[in-house]
């Protein structure tokens, strides 16, 4: 195998012909994503991944609204990340533009979103390695010897042999036995570098970065040896073959950052670009970020265009429409008008002839009569369902909101999370239409032919004591979705964090920004992002608005007004009214007073993570193969298979053979019951890993606002600090009490 040079960051791409893998695409997409550092099957040889660097890449199969959907997102993915990221540094030492995001997404250090067309939108099909990093260390007398590719690797091999050992031990000579070095440094900006004697420096009289010193500063030794006996990596250290040593510690500084701060680097604490060693194993070596979406359909263009930049007013109205939020009912001139463009003209003549006959019979009794009739008829034609459209008028607080959609992130921006629940409805969830006897969507209490038992009395006695079930259970609406359509891709990555900022502290404590890196280049000079779609089973669950008040109401939240089930508004305006952004990476969820969003997130977050782990138990599907959706302002949420593989129909084949029995199972008071008892109550507000803590990669909130007590009764969720210290009482039981179960 021959290539030219290392891949040492997103700005030096590589230029060799390399080997490709084989694993899965979600695999590819993710964890051997371009920049990975990686070991094969054994452990034996470390390896990078690139990208495939042949010219035509194979693209995503997607449609068009599909890939308008991905660079949305991906633009206000990239902007909520270089907000928070400048956030970083001091004020003496504020954060670079250059230190948060990839340059190619900077211009003037402002946030810059490329054209559509320099990104290539890929089915992770191929992924292509090397072998990195090339050191090398004998593990019997600890020679280093550092090579730059594999070329100049196996023109040495020869130096590698026994009989060739130029150890300085003449006891140890002849008894080599060479490992690659599995240690790298690794920095926030997401640069890594192999071991090396000396360090990456700046040169403020050349103003050039200057590459670490390949011999002895004393004796200008070229052998060098590396003194690893110290169980802390951080306290190992390279000696020549004469016993100098650099320094009593093992210390690099990041290239990336020395050279992008420039004159800046001698002024600014060290530890800005200092790196830190770690296993290339580790995790901190490599973050690859993803984002999912649902899938809008061809003729859902309009709630597309809804979340588009400058689409503000549309937005609002779609929510306040859906909400019952300003209403302002038209006049009687308006609803006149609208039916007379409608077509309705004999209502039109109707309303016509008694309004003249009242203005004829003016200042007599019989003028009362007609007034009272007119009266009647425009209200009969308002109760008409779709003959009067209803017009809504945004209130300051719901634009308000729409002007702060980049501060919550899209994954958690209620409005977006609203849009595609429209999206959801629009495509499964009100198309009811059977193939074959399946329905996209199969309401638990109206299983279609291939979920129902195979009797009449069966069935009659199943959705009798479903809805019993569902009613203690404060569900009022729960089925299966053959085909939950969603899109995932990956878009960069990240090292030493997942987060904008990393904390680490030295003499003084300092936030740094950490760098989104996109991936390095395809061989047709686009970047890629990578694209999987999924159509899997999900479980739908949407709670009983009248029921969530009445436990936000028991609760004791400070901000949730009087509101009654029957009227136009819906309590999702009061969630939406009440929204605030936590941060898409929790930045700003800390404790505070009761509120509403924060409250009905919890009960959603927590009722999710239960019915997963029920899920587990009766489909023999694992917690990690789950994922899960939610939507607040519709008190609803989703539980669906994750995976590119085939779907065997676990979660239908749950139903027809549990179907009772696992709701049940959710009601048992034994499934919130925690191993940890009152230890996870008082440190953990309820949530912990012997309970409903599920692993990362499948919580879409990386378990944050859980809490066993919003379901049964307990001690206040740690982020409710008006009561800390104090019992609320759970969801479960006021939906029991209210169901009379």
């Amino acid at each position: 195998m021959a290539f030219k040079k290392k891949f040492r960051s997103p700005d030096e791409p590589p230029e060799q012909t390399a080997a490709k893998m084989s694993r899965s695409r979600g695999q590819l997409a993710t964890v051997y994503a371009p920049g990975a550092l990686f070991t094969f099957e054994g452990g034996l040889g470390a390896c990078l991944s690139i990208a495939d660097q042949s010219q035509h890449p194979a693209k995503a199969d997607v449609s068009p609204e599909t890939a308008i959907q991905i660079h949305l997102r991906l633009r206000e993915v990239w902007q909520s990340w270089f907000t928070r990221a400048m956030q970083g540094g001091t004020p003496d030492h504020p954060a670079v533009p250059t230190l948060c995001l990839d340059q190619a997404l900077l211009r003037d250090g402002a946030f810059y979103a490329p054209p559509a067309s320099r990104f290539e939108l890929v089915d992770p099909k191929a992924m292509c390695y090397v072998p990195a990093p090339m050191d090398f260390v004998c593990n019997t007398c600890g020679r280093f010897r550092k090579f730059d590719t594999v070329r100049d690797a196996s023109g040495h091999l020869d130096e590698l042999k026994r009989e060739n050992c130029d150890s300085r031990s003449e006891e140890l000579k002849g008894k080599c036995r060479w490992r690659q070095l599995d240690v790298i440094f690794v920095h926030w900006s997401g640069n890594w570098e192999a071991p090396t004697p000396g360090r990456w420096e700046w040169s403020v009289s050349e103003q050039r970065l200057l590459k670490p010193i390949d011999s002895c500063p004393i004796c200008q030794s070229r052998n060098f040896y590396l003194i690893d006996k110290s169980p802390r990596i951080g306290e190992w250290v390279f000696e020549c073959e004469k016993g100098h040593k650099h320094g009593d510690s093992w210390l690099q500084n990041d290239p990336t950052t020395t050279k992008l701060l420039g004159d800046d680097t001698t002024k600014r604490p060290p530890r800005w670009r200092r790196m830190e060693p770690i296993s290339y194993r580790a995790t901190p070596a490599f973050y690859p970020h993803s984002e999912q979406f649902i899938v809008f359909a061809s003729d859902q263009r309009d709630l597309l265009t809804m979340l588009q930049e400058g689409s503000e007013e549309q937005l609002a109205g779609f929510a306040a429409e859906r909400f019952g939020v300003g209403e302002r009912p038209p006049s009687d001139e308006e609803i006149v008008e609208v039916l007379r463009k409608a077509g309705h003209s004999a209502k039109v003549s109707q309303y016509e002839r008694l309004i003249g006959m009242k203005a004829r019979l003016s200042g007599t009794p019989m003028a009362e009569e007609v007034d009272a009739q007119i009266r009647d008829m425009v209200a009969d034609w308002k109760v008409t369902p779709g003959l009067v459209p209803i017009e809504h008028e945004s209130p300051a607080w719901l634009m308000e909101l729409i002007g702060r959609r980049i501060e919550f992130g899209s994954r958690y921006d209620p409005l977006v999370l609203t849009v595609e629940h429209e999206a959801l409805s629009r495509s499964k969830l009100r198309a009811t239409t059977p193939v074959d006897g399946r329905s996209p969507f199969v309401r638990f209490v109206r299983p279609d032919k291939d979920l129902a038992p195979r009797t009449r009395l069966e069935l009659n006695t199943q959705v009798s004591k479903t809805i019993d079930l569902l009613g203690a259970l404060g569900i009022a609406d729960m089925g299966l979705v053959r085909e939950f359509d969603l899109c995932r891709f990956t878009h960069g990555f990240t090292r030493m964090s997942t987060d904008p900022l990393i904390e680490k502290s030295d003499q003084q404590t300092l936030r740094l920004p950490v760098r989104l890196n996109l991936f390095q280049e395809l061989g047709n000079q686009k970047i890629p992002i990578y694209v999987v779609n999924q159509s899997n089973e999900a479980i739908y669950v949407r709670l009983h608005p009248e029921t969530v008040y009445q436990w936000l109401r028991s609760v004791g939240v400070g901000d949730l007004p009087e509101w009654e089930g029957a009227e136009s508004l819906k309590l999702g305006a009061h969630v939406l009214e009440s929204a605030a952004p936590f941060g898409k990476f929790f930045a700003n969820l800390t404790p505070g007073p009761p509120d509403t969003y924060r409250y009905v997130y919890t009960l959603l977050h927590t009722y999710s993570h239960a019915v997963m782990k029920a899920v587990a138990e009766f489909s023999g599907l694992d917690v990690g193969s789950l994922g899960e959706y939610l939507f607040p302002a519709d008190l609803a949420f989703v539980v669906y298979r994750n995976g590119t593989t085939m779907d065997l129909g676990n979660l239908s084949a749950l139903w027809r053979n549990y179907n009772t029995i696992f709701l049940e199972h959710l009601l048992a008071p034994r499934t919130l019951m925690c191993g940890a008892g009152s230890l996870c109550d008082s440190l953990s507000g309820g949530a912990c890993p012997s309970c409903i803590v599920i692993p990362e990669t499948s919580c879409v909130a990386a378990n944050q606002l859980l809490s066993r007590s919003v379901l049964r009764t307990g001690p206040a969720p740690r982020e409710d600090q008006g009561h800390s210290g104090q019992v609320i009482q759970g969801y479960l039981d006021v939906a029991s009490d209210v169901s009379g179960n």
